[in-house]
């Protein structure tokens, strides 16, 4: 947005597929359960990121730079598509082998059965508090569904339901403590990456030296892809994708 000439809007405009969340969506719900019992009560599932699970137009959604100016919407289409654009190509090329392992880690901690049994310990938790369900990451998924999926009213959630969906946080938060639930999630993730990093670290650096070669070279194409890249939106996100 600089090269184009509206650096002032960079901060605000809506780039959802900027870059990889990393190995875990940094969201305070998830697979992991509920982290902090505080934010819960506040926000329940509507805490977390602009464009994860709340109301409005996507990031690649053609509304999605409504909010600027006329004269800097062309400009945030642009960015916004050879952003995509050089994000995607990462995933294929310098980012692949970083891709693997990172579905190799999300296996393993899945599958890991100190995880399991924690997660029928929270489960149980919940289900002593009134709600069936399987485990943490399904129930954040149905609560973002009813707040913000295509059946939810587009006004956004009535009182009742962000009375309701604020109760079934503070829950799981209350769940996830009682069990160790997180504790144990990311105790369980850190091992998997440690172990994955110690086995490929020279992989790993020679993947670091390509994305920031890439990198530097995407940017000296700047001007020259301003003026040849579609502003239209949508761009398919591609790869572009946290793990969970």
């Amino acid at each position: 947005m600089n090269d184009a000439g509206y650096g002032q809007y960079a901060g605000t405009a809506p780039y959802g597929y900027r870059a990889n969340a990393g190995l875990t969506l940094p969201l305070p719900f998830g697979p992991w359960g509920y982290v902090g019992t505080a934010l819960a009560a506040q926000d329940g599932f509507n805490a977390g990121l602009p464009g994860i699970l709340t109301a409005g137009p996507g990031a690649n959604s053609p509304d999605a730079f409504a909010g600027l100016p006329a004269s800097a919407q062309p400009a945030a289409g642009k960015c916004s598509n050879i952003l995509t654009d050089f994000n995607n190509a990462q995933f294929a090329t310098a980012m692949a082998g970083i891709e693997t392992m990172n579905d190799a880690i999300g296996y393993d901690v899945f599958n890991d059965p100190n995880l399991k049994n924690a997660t029928k310990a929270w489960s149980a938790c919940m289900a002593r508090n009134g709600y069936t369900t399987p485990d943490a990451d399904t129930l954040a998924n149905q609560e973002g569904q009813e707040l913000h999926g295509p059946a939810a009213p587009a006004s956004g959630p009535t009182a009742a339901q962000n009375k309701a969906q604020i109760a079934t946080a503070v829950a799981d938060a209350d769940c996830t403590q009682a069990t160790d639930l997180a504790g144990i999630f990311f105790a369980v993730q850190g091992s998997y990456e440690q172990q994955v990093v110690d086995a490929n670290q020279q992989a790993l650096n020679a993947a670091v030296r390509e994305y920031k070669a890439n990198y530097a070279r995407e940017l000296s194409k700047l001007p020259a892809l301003l003026r040849t890249t579609s502003a239209t939106l949508p761009r398919p996100p591609g790869a572009a994708h946290p793990r969970g």
